[in-house]
């Protein structure tokens, strides 16, 4: 179940990548934005584009080690924080829009579900710690 949920959240990543992508010609056209501040936001934009690209990778491609490794599972908890914090920013700076809300708190939900050791790894850490 975890890995189709990393799927799911792999696909929620090349969506969000593609609006990021988008924004940065939406930045150039806009004139609602002072020119001076237009360097900066594509800053900023690039360094999401850039986090969100590699969540996409280890969401395909590196799905094993998200589940199984303690490293990995802390990646999987990064990245559920990481919408979390976005959500919430996006409430304090827009006010709240439940849709897009709801979309980053699913997000941050399949990374979350997916970091939780499974029951099995729960009993085998139990039994290695009372033997």
């Amino acid at each position: 179940m975890k890995r189709a949920l990393l799927t799911v959240g792999g696909v929620a990543q090349i969506l969000a990548a593609a609006l990021h992508v988008t924004m940065f010609f939406g930045l150039a056209r806009t004139t609602e934005i002072p020119a001076a501040l237009k360097p900066l936001l594509n800053i900023f934009n690039a360094a999401v584009l850039t986090a969100v690209l590699f969540f996409a990778y280890v969401s395909f491609f590196r799905r094993r080690e998200l589940i199984e490794t303690p490293l990995g599972r802390a990646v999987a908890w990064f990245v559920a924080l990481f919408y979390l914090q976005r959500g919430l920013v996006e409430v304090l700076v827009s006010g709240l829009h439940p849709a897009s809300l709801g979309v980053m708190l699913t997000i941050a939900a399949l990374y979350a579900v997916s970091a939780a050791p499974s029951r099995s790894a729960r009993v085998t850490a139990f039994s290695l710690k009372a033997a």
